[in-house]
């Protein structure tokens, strides 16, 4: 396998994309390889940066880097060969030299599959009876929203062999990376992370990289995968009912011809996502503005930006990317800020991916595994305890703990940096409030924009819009040529204007109000057969990849409906004090963490406060719970007899 990766390569190549490697990555990737224990011990290890050379010295790094050359030129010749996968304890001490962390043993066997060294396809989606035609057949499943959850689902039922449709309302795949087209839009996970473990890119050209690159990978994804052929597009979801009689789904639907449709079916998926609904709040003469208006999410390409008056409202993710593209073309660029945010400035955000990297990551055995998994730490589960109150804290109103704090201090010296020390600015940029209490945005050059001249950032709420631009809460009018909505979405009406109807006609919006639960986030009572993405619970606020929850979502759920079928069941509910006693824990655990830090507001809780966005879990913890089926958590009904 080894001779067969490096074959060709010749030494200049070789040395030429060492030079470019991650000095951490590439020793633990020696210590693999070679299971030399010299790799992970000693002095000169990892530190926790991205980078992690603080504490290998240049020395050092010339030894590895030769060292690699000389291990890596031998495979490639046919003199030696990878040593075989170290057991688990060498696994987990290797895992937290690498990150320079301790790191707990039940990672373990989340790194073998989410890392790539295992296909967790292949290893989770397997039959213990294999079902005839007709079994399956009877068990068709329709899924709403072709975005990275229909995707991720579609190619999960494919590889059981359940029979599936996805319905899209839009003309392609992509969800929100189709829809949301405003200048700089692009990922603030390091898109190597924020990729499928079955489908692993080592082609992207930038470390963050914007709406085109990550939307062609998803259309590729659903193209090489087979999806495409399952998916009816333009035909919306006109509402949803449970036929307790036959144990089906009817779903209405606007179909692309524009008729009305109903569709019948065993299980029922929704994959809408959560944040494809824009709100603009009712400001007062909002209407009366005569000038171009509209949301972040509906770009409007046909209006030209040049030499205008532009007012953003809001200073959200999407703000913090489309703002310093608008202030480069436009006379006047005013930023209404009612809250600051947490700005993280990040050396890799506007990087690209050189050539030499690319070669590692595509040739080099495990590096782009272990890469992963050190992007996996630093943006998720590496800060995890942070995010919890230390009772014993001084300061609880601007940081929690020890970690916290420091996060502060940095983000801070930062921002300072980035400012030129200017107080003015430094005042309207720094939240009152600890890290991590409100989503965390990265700087794409916002610090930058600020300083132009033709840039004014209002702490400020809308008071009242007229014909020609906006009254803001402190009294100071901002003339307009066009004001842009950057309000984000409706992120807590979950499930969107969908309506929804359970057992006993049961409206699942009427039963949650304003306070959206469920089992792990996909399942909930009275609603039999039928599965969320991205439901209560499961948006991950302190970090991480959306992607990788999607995943777990994905196996849990074919793995519900592979267990159904073999059983001869053909109804699943979930059992009313599992699902109780699943959200108690839900809430003590939120109870420690940032996002009930009083005082601050934030989309991730509903009017009484309690968290219904947010896990509160860490990664591998959700990853855990979703590993496998235990199908006494539900109320199952069914013949119990499989036709032969």
């Amino acid at each position: 396998m080894n001779k067969k990766i490096l074959s060709g390569v010749s030494d200049a190549e070789l040395r030429d994309a060492l030079e470019d490697a991650n000095i951490p990555t590439l020793q633990i990737v020696l210590a693999q390889i070679t299971g030399e224990p010299a790799y992970i011990t000693g002095n000169e290890l990892p530190s926790t940066s991205l980078e992690g050379v603080r504490n290998i010295s240049p020395d050092r790094q010339r030894v590895l880097k030769e060292a690699a050359f000389q291990l890596f030129s031998d495979m490639r010749d046919g003199k030696t060969v990878a040593k075989g996968m170290p057991d688990t304890e060498t696994l987990q001490r290797m895992l937290s030299v690498y990150v320079n962390d301790n790191v707990g043993v039940e990672y373990v066997p989340m790194f073998l599959e989410d890392m790539g060294f295992t296909n967790s396809l292949e290893k989770h989606i397997q039959w213990n009876q294999s079902p005839t035609s007709s079994n399956l057949d009877e068990n068709h499943v329709i899924i709403v929203g072709s975005g990275i959850s229909g995707i991720s689902a579609g190619v999960h039922l494919k590889k059981a062999g359940i029979p599936f449709t996805i319905l899209e309302k839009n003309s392609t795949v992509g969800g929100t990376w189709y829809e949301n087209t405003y200048p700089a839009c692009g990922v603030d996970t390091p898109n190597h992370f924020y990729s499928f473990s079955f489908e692993p890119n080592s082609d992207w050209t930038s470390y963050y990289s914007k709406r085109d690159e990550i939307f062609a990978y998803i259309k590729n994804v659903a193209e090489k995968y087979g999806i495409m052929e399952h998916i009816r597009f333009n035909c919306s979801l006109d509402d949803a009912t449970y036929d307790e009689n036959s144990r089906q789904w009817e779903l209405k639907i606007t179909n692309a011809e524009a008729q009305k449709e109903t569709l019948t079916s065993r299980f029922f998926i929704s994959a809408v996502g959560q944040l494809n609904r824009p709100v603009v709040p009712d400001f007062k003469g909002k209407d009366s503005f005569q000038g171009p208006n509209f949301h972040s999410a509906n770009w409007r390409h046909d209006v030209d930006l040049k030499n205008k008056n532009v007012v953003v409202i809001g200073t959200g993710a999407s703000a913090m990317q489309l703002c310093p593209e608008v202030a480069k073309d436009a006379k006047n660029l005013t930023v209404l800020q009612r809250t600051p945010h947490w700005i993280r400035i990040l050396p890799d955000y506007h990087k690209t991916v050189s050539p030499g990297k690319m070669w590692l990551l595509k040739h080099i055995p495990f590096y782009k595994n272990w890469y992963r998994f050190r992007l996996f730490w630093s943006y998720g589960d590496g800060i995890w305890d942070s995010l919890h109150y230390d009772e014993n804290w001084p300061d609880k109103g601007q940081s929690l703990n020890a970690e916290n704090a420091h996060h502060r201090r940095t983000y801070i010296r930062n921002l300072t940096d980035a400012l030129d020390g200017d107080e003015d600015l430094m005042k309207k940029v720094i939240p009152d409030y600890p890290p991590f209490a409100k989503r965390m945005l990265i700087d794409n050059k916002w610090c930058d924009m600020l300083k132009r001249p033709n840039v004014d950032l209002a702490t400020a709420a809308v008071d009242e819009i007229n014909a020609d631009g906006v009254m803001d809460s402190n009294g100071d009018f901002h003339e307009a040529d066009v004001i842009i909505y950057a309000t984000g979405f409706d992120a807590g009406n979950l499930l969107g204007s969908v309506q929804v109807s359970g057992r006993n006609g049961v409206n699942i919006h009427k039963k949650w109000g304003e306070d959206p639960r469920a089992f792990m986030g996909m399942t909930a009572p009275d609603f039999p057969n039928f599965f969320m993405f991205y439901g209560p619970n499961t948006n991950l606020g302190h970090g991480g990849s959306l992607i990788f929850h999607i995943e777990c979502q994905s196996r849990y759920i074919t793995k519900c409906i592979m267990r159904m079928v073999e059983a001869g069941y053909d109804e699943l509910e979930v059992r009313a004090d599992i699902h109780d006693a699943y959200n108690e824990k839900v809430d003590a655990e939120h109870n420690s963490m940032i996002w009930t830090h009083p005082g601050v507001s934030n989309w991730y809780r509903n009017s009484k406060g309690r968290v219904v966005s947010n896990s509160p879990w860490r990664l591998v913890d959700y990853w855990t719970m979703t590993s496998s089926v235990d199908l006494d958590n539900y109320k199952l009904a069914g013949t119990k007899v499989l036709k032969s």
